[in-house]
């Protein structure tokens, strides 16, 4: 059943009715916009008439943009100060939403819903289980599900049901062309296998050393061919090239070039991703590339871990895992042995095996 904090209940409606009007709301980041995708998707094939809407964070409305599931992108700026709530509030008052989709659940999107007069839904974010586990290390889920099919209940009541097909993004055409050209330019042709590198990470304690990121990318390159691309934000500048320094094979680095969308279109034309537990993570999902990614200070119970298709998790066990649910800035027991004691062969090991197992595809977008 779906988790409701509202206590007028609006009537009963028709679930063929197009006059349904749907806000879904998630602010932020982005990887947790992108796993809203598949409730997005679904949600429209139920009810291919209704108007769908989605509230999200200015920064990060770029990650829905082209998708052709919804019907407008709302922004959130936060840094217009205390009046944007009370603007978001008057829109959604007037816009008369049949339902909202509350898939942030925090104070600002409670206020946001509350008193709207729509029928109001949520999911269950597991905050006991979740904290039994990173505080006291003592397991009580009873079922391991990731956030994605979570944020379907919100929707249970209606009977929308997840089709499988994962996560999407839309990258423009134009992002496209230009990250194209680049590899072009850079004598990166088609056939030529691609490995895309996304060392970076906001927290500190998700990021595995970059000495790791460099053996196991040389590795990987030196058994299938591959060519590596160094790709991430302003703020992976360093990262980045710290880890083309430790190479030993000749790489692009993009680092800072490259729009979110252009990031995006990048890791479509992979074969293959390393990444740490960060946005690019699912990023490279969305855009349907196979990926391997480091996983040190969280674990699978907490809702992130990449979907199993085309996958493949680097970590090791050890008992303090996980020692938090978003990141930290340091390790709390100092030693940081999840992400220093994992091997660059186990990461380069799993993407031989998982590049083999698709039949060693080369870029689609060339």
């Amino acid at each position: 059943m779906s988790k409701t904090y509202k206590i007028y209940v609006k009537p009963k409606l028709n679930l063929l009715d197009s006059n349904f009007k749907f806000l879904i709301i998630r602010f932020s980041s982005i990887g947790d916009v992108i796993l809203t995708t598949p409730l997005v998707r679904c949600l429209r094939a139920k009810f291919p008439s209704a108007q769908i809407d989605f509230l999200v964070k200015k920064e990060f409305a770029v990650v829905l943009s082209g998708n052709p599931h919804m019907n407008n992108i709302i922004t959130f700026d936060k840094k217009a100060g205390k009046g944007e709530l009370s603007r978001i509030r008057q829109f959604v008052r007037q816009n008369k939403y049949s339902h909202i989709l509350d898939i942030q659940k925090n104070i600002r999107s409670v206020l946001i819903a509350t008193g709207s007069g729509a029928v109001v839904t949520s999911f269950s974010k597991k905050i006991l289980s979740r904290d039994l586990l990173i505080r006291f290390g003592i397991n009580i889920y009873k079922e391991i599900k990731p956030v994605y099919l979570r944020y379907f209940e919100s929707v249970s009541d209606l009977g929308v049901e997840y089709d499988g097909n994962g996560t999407e993004v839309f990258p423009g055409a134009s992002e496209i062309e230009k990250v194209t050209e680049i590899l072009k330019q850079n004598k990166i042709t088609f056939g030529m296998p691609m490995l895309v590198i996304a060392p970076g990470a906001q927290w500190e304690n998700k990021r595995w050393p970059e000495l790791g990121f460099a053996t196991a990318s040389d590795t990987f390159c030196s058994r299938t061919g591959a060519y590596p691309v160094l790709i991430g934000g302003p703020g992976d500048v360093e990262i980045c090239r710290q880890v083309q320094t430790l190479m030993k094979t000749p790489s692009l680095n993009l680092a800072g070039k490259l729009s979110l969308m252009g990031s995006a279109s990048m890791l479509g034309m992979a074969d293959m991703v390393f990444t740490n537990d960060t946005g690019m993570l699912h990023m490279a999902q969305a855009m349907k590339t196979a990926v391997v990614a480091v996983y040190g200070p969280t674990t699978r119970e907490l809702g992130f871990f990449p979907l199993p298709e085309n996958s493949r998790v680097a970590e090791i066990e050890i008992s303090c895992r996980p020692c938090t649910q978003k990141g930290l800035h340091s390790c709390p027991k100092k030693h940081f042995r999840c992400m220093k004691d994992l091997k660059p062969e186990m990461v380069s090991d799993l993407a031989v095996e998982l590049y083999e197992a698709n039949g060693r595809v080369t870029n689609q977008f060339i």
